[in-house]
């Protein structure tokens, strides 16, 4: 007589590790046009039609993060911009003297030069917020100023300059 080992509560095969598991799957129900279009989309890419999706969902992200990041520096451009000219034009040398002050608080006002870096310390761009991590590709700006802090942009932004 074998003796046999009590039935596990699992069937099939073991799961596998948290680091050797693939993505996620997320499922949805589309029109049939539109699962057309994506068919043919993916087609004319040569990817699968869930590598397509992925994709632009990646991008799609990206770009509006880019645009939320544009416009925020562009309001402040605006701004700095628009309290020069009233200064100006009322030839309020006080006002002009704060505007300068104000831009001289921007940190990107003061950069010469970006110099491509891999980061060794965790820090965030400037313009959106992104956290860099050590290992990532990012730029550091470069002035004269001693007393200047850090600046840091992500690649997204740097492209978007």
């Amino acid at each position: 007589m074998t003796r046999r080992s009590p039935p596990s509560s699992r069937r099939g095969r073991r799961p596998a590790d948290e680091a050797e598991r693939k993505d996620r799957i997320i499922q949805t129900r589309v029109p049939k046009d539109l699962e057309t279009t994506l068919k043919e989309a993916a087609e004319r890419e040569r990817v699968s039609v869930s590598h397509l999706i992925r994709n632009v969902l990646e991008d799609t992200f990206h770009l509006v993060d880019n645009i939320v990041a544009d416009s925020a520096h562009l309001v402040d451009s605006v701004r700095r911009d628009a309290l020069k000219l009233a200064a100006t034009a009322r030839g309020d040398k006080a006002r002009g003297a704060a505007v300068a002050a104000a831009d001289s608080a921007d940190p990107l006002a003061q950069v010469e030069a970006w110099q491509d870096v891999i980061v060794n310390k965790p820090c965030q761009c400037q313009r959106c917020g992104t956290d860099l991590a050590r290992g990532q590709h990012a730029f550091r700006g470069l002035g004269t100023a001693p007393s200047q802090p850090s600046v840091w942009l992500c690649p997204d932004c740097l492209a978007a300059l």
